[in-house]
Parts: C-alpha cells; sequence; structure tokens
C-alpha cells in the first residue's frame, strides 16, 4: 500500500532549480533513507512534501489526500495543505520545542490545540509516548534542562503524538553531540521495528544500512540512483553514487 506519491516534483529558489521532477513512491511501513550532499535537495524535498516550501510544479498524494502544486491558495486548498501536515509528523534539525512548556506540556499540545482531544486523554498519550522514547522520567523539565539528545526525543514524541502516517526527519541527529546522536537513532530504530513508515534524510550511514529498506541518493536535485541498503553500499551502480559513499566512509568503494 502506498503512503506517500510524489509525481514530476519541481521546486525553484531564486531561479535555481533545486528539485527537477521528483518522481518516488514509499509504502507503509516502508523505512526510505535519503542520502546525499549538501545542497542536493534532500531538505527541500522533505518540506515540499509537507508544503512548508511551495513546490512550483507537481503532485503531492498522501493515503486519499491529494495536492496539486502551483494552484490558488483558496479555502478548500488551505484545509487539505493543513490535513496533509496533520498526517505526517516532522522532526527538524533543530529541536523547535516551546521553551516555556515542560516535555509533557509539548507532546500534548497538538492533540488538545489541533485535534480538539480531551486534555486528560492527551496527558495519558503524552506520558505514553515519553515512556515509549525514554523520558518519562524528564516529563517535568522544560527544554533547557533537557540534553540535546533529549530534546530530539521529546520532538520525535511530539511529532507521534498526532498518529501521524508518516514520520519525516531532516537530519534529526546533525545538531546533537557524538555521544547523544546513539540515543535518538535507537528510538528511530524502535520506530522502524514497530512498522512505522519513515522517510530519513540523514548522514549517519550505519543507520542507513542497518535500518533503510531502500535507500534513495540524490544530487543536484535528482534522485540518481535508488536500490536496498545492500545494493548502494556494496553494489553501487552510479559513479557519482560511488564517490559520495567513498568521501563519506573514508573507505574505497570497489568498482561492481
Amino acid at each position: 500500500m502506498e503512503v506517500i506519491e510524489l509525481i514530476n516534483l519541481k521546486k525553484r529558489f531564486n531561479g535555481n532549480e533545486v528539485l527537477k521532477g521528483i518522481d518516488m513512491t514509499v509504502h507503509k511501513s516502508e523505512v526510505v533513507v535519503i542520502m546525499g550532499p549538501s545542497g542536493s535537495g534532500k531538505s527541500t524535498l522533505l518540506r515540499c512534501i509537507t508544503f512548508l516550501e511551495e513546490p512550483d510544479r507537481g503532485t503531492v498524494k498522501l493515503g486519499e489526500q491529494k495536492v496539486e502544486a502551483g494552484l490558488p491558495l483558496n479555502k478548500k486548498r488551505k484545509s487539505t495543505i493543513r490535513e496533509l501536515r496533520q498526517n505526517t509528523g516532522f522532526v527538524f534539525q533543530q529541536f523547535n520545542l516551546f521553551p516555556h512548556k515542560t516535555a509533557l506540556e509539548n507532546v500534548m499540545e497538538g492533540p488538545i490545540v489541533i485535534k480538539k482531544m480531551d486534555r486528560e486523554l492527551a496527558r495519558k498519550k503524552a506520558i505514553e509516548l515519553l515512556t515509549k522514547v525514554g523520558l518519562v522520567n524528564r516529563m517535568d523539565h522544560y527544554p533547557a534542562q533537557l540534553s540535546g539528545g533529549q530534546q530530539q526525543r521529546v520532538a520525535i514524541a511530539r511529532a507521534l503524538s498526532m498518529e501521524p502516517m508518516v514520520m519525516l526527519y531532516d537530519e534529526p541527529t546533525s545538531a546533537l553531540d557524538p555521544e547523544l546522536v546513539r540515543e535518538v537513532l535507537q528510538v528511530m530504530k524502535e520506530l522502524a521495528k514497530e512498522g512505522m513508515t519513515m522517510m530519513v534524510v540523514t548522514h549517519e550511514m550505519s543507520f542507513a544500512r542497518d535500518v533503510a529498506d531502500r535507500i534513495i541518493f540524490m544530487d543536484e536535485g535528482r534522485i540518481i540512483e535508488e536500490g536496498s541498503a545492500e545494493e548502494i553500499f556494496n553494489n553501487p551502480k552510479e559513479k557519482r553514487t560511488k564517490q559520495f559513499l567513498q568521501d563519506v566512509t573514508n573507505l574505497p568503494v570497489l568498482d561492481g
């Protein structure tokens, strides 16, 4: 079952074409890792899926929802985009937590404000999610009292609180000290095991190798190559993919 389908997605910034006609599908419970050099369009792609950036052309399908790019923003279209965002959990490089709210309050916020959930039910669900990410003992702490890794795990719990169809991660460990990366990746691995559909932009090669069902390699706004983790890491077909892997792993990549 397809959760996401992207058709001919294009995006320009100041005349520079950042996405050059992306076609992609993501299936239910699939973990898709998107990798490539800086400036290849990876983060823009995720932001276009949720219309945080409006694509110039193309179509985004999420489940039964379908949004065409480049159309006037009328009331119906605003409503469709709002529904699309509610069905996607987005975890950013920066944690974007409310500094004046506790971890618990941060996780409760979306269900109460957007879904109009009963406060006590939202609290119960938030405690369950903070338990899932290993932070129930920190639920009364404010973001400033938490490490970067703990803040990112709260951000993951907050995204999960909306019960999304898919989780999108935009380099979720890039702002963390190296010793804090593992705790965030462990939470993501557990979610993958539970069958959460995920799209992950990351430079964490070990995570990509261990967890990805499929790897998509992007460069200069295009999908250059895609395949299983084993195919991409052990036998990449494209020269650009081989060069990138050699650069990021500091290991020679053999011509296959």
